[in-house]
Order: C-alpha cells, then structure tokens, then sequence
C-alpha cells in the first residue's frame, strides 16, 4: 500500500471518528455497569446520555446514550468477577459471526453453516465452535481433578471394604464363643448381625465426622477461589456419612449373616 492511501486511510479514519464524537453514539450497558454509573436501577439508567472518552483526547468525551440495559454475562471462566460492559454497534469491521439457532440437532446446524461458508468464503477455513464447549474448555482442569478425585475415592472405598471385611472375620472367629452362647441364651440372628453391624458403624460414623470438618474446611477455601459458589449446607455431608455406613454394613453384612446362622453346639465346643 502506498504512503499516500495510507495517509488518506487514516484521514478518513479521523474525519469519521470526528464526525462520531460530534454526533454521538448509541450504546447497550449491563447491569454491573449501569450499578457502577450511580444508577440505583436499570430503569433508571435508560435514556441517559454519559460522557466517554473513545477516541483521542482532542476529540474529547463522546456523549453516550444509553438505550438499553441487559443482564450481566459472564464471558470467561467462573473464577473472573463480572465486568462492568458496555456495547455498541461498529460497521467498519467484524472478526466473529455469532449464530443463535433453535433446534434440538445442533450438529446439523453447524453443517450448514459449513456448507454455506465454504461456498461464500471459499479462501477462508472455517472455524465454528459451539459456545457450549468454548465455556466448557474453561473448566478443563477441574473436570480433570474431579475424575483423579473419583478415582482415589473408589480405590479409598475398595481398600477400606477390604479392611472391613478382614476385621469382621477375625472379630467373628475371635467371639465364636460368645456368639454361641448368646444364641443358646435365645439370641436371634437378627440379634447378632445388629451387634456386628453396631460394633462396625460406631469407628465408621466417627471416622465420618472428623472426615466431613475437614472435608468442609478443604471444600470452603477451593470454593472461594471463585467468584459466585455455592453455599455448602450439611445435605452432602450427611449424604457421603449415610452412603459410608450402608457400604460398611454392606460389607460385613454376608459375613455376619453366616457367623450368627451358624451351630451353637459347635461355636461352644469351639477351642
């Protein structure tokens, strides 16, 4: 390009944007924004006419009229605060081309705005992403922590139905005797599991409560990293301390079970 379009480009350029600070321009604001302005609503807000500085300074304040007033969105990951935003339409150039589309096969849509890409744009690669996996990109890491977290807890879970289990047999063949003259003496089965099952739950409730104080403790200072959390109530800590109980009396369960429908005359001989 010659030094001569080149000055008559940004001449242009500057007569323009002249001409739009004389003039004014119209622009749509967030919520956020219209809070920080001193608007006590977004009603209020409407219709008003600020002063912005776009341009270069001898252009001075653009008198901005504000003609709508749209609810916040956030545009990067959770972690970010929302930002005070602040739209208006520019004519001279476009990078993006945002399509809203209503229909319940999306990968169709995105085909035939392929198909029609190419045949307009054929020099140009097409690029189309749903803004569903560009806001899911955003939370990468956290999907990946949550799948290593998930893992380590079913191999916590396995080992420690192993360890149950183990304790169980060895707590049933050490009280053999016990067992045995408990049902002598009109104990039921029922009696001897709610024994087993009582004795396994007390370590397991404990060892639930200690977990869920720090479990919360851990949960609280991740969550404030981000910029809207929710507020942990006492349901999943009841929910996960629930759910261990079951899978320890479930583990010991069938063990128990044989243990008290066993003989009584052989659990008294038992040496």
């Amino acid at each position: 390009m010659s030094p001569t379009l080149t000055d008559a480009g940004v001449a242009a350029n500057n007569a323009l944007e002249t001409a739009m600070a004389a003039r004014g321009i119209n622009v749509v604001i967030n919520e956020l924004a219209a809070q920080r302005m001193g608007f006590r609503s977004p009603q209020e807000a409407v219709g008003k006419t600020i002063g912005v500085g776009y341009f270069d300074p001898e252009d001075g304040l653009v008198p901005t009229h504000i003609i709508g007033v749209v609810r916040d969105s956030r545009f990067r990951s959770i972690r970010e605060p929302v930002d005070p935003i602040m739209f208006r339409l520019d004519r001279t150039f476009s990078t993006t081309l945002l399509v809203r589309y209503d229909t319940a096969n999306p990968q169709a849509v995105r085909a035939a705005l392929e198909q029609t890409w190419r045949r307009l744009v054929p020099d140009v690669p097409f690029d189309g992403i749903f803004s569903e996996d560009k806001v899911a990109g955003l939370y990468t890491a956290e999907q990946a922590r949550a799948q290593v977290f998930a893992a380590f807890a079913i191999l916590a879970v396995i080992v420690a139905c192993l360890g149950l289990f183990g304790l169980a047999a060895f707590t049933a063949e050490r009280r053999t005797k016990e067992i045995g003259i408990r049902k002598v003496l009109g104990a039921r089965t029922r009696d001897i599991i709610q024994l087993f099952g009582w004795q396994f739950s007390k370590p397991v409730l404990i060892a639930s409560l200690f977990g869920s104080g720090v479990a919360w403790l851990v949960m609280s200072n991740w969550l404030h990293r981000f910029d809207t959390y929710i507020d942990m109530g006492v349901a999943p800590f009841l929910g996960a301390s629930l759910l261990a109980l079951l899978i320890a009396i479930g583990t010991i369960a069938g063990h128990a079970f044989k243990v008290a429908r066993a003989n009584p005359i052989l659990a008294l001989r038992y040496e």
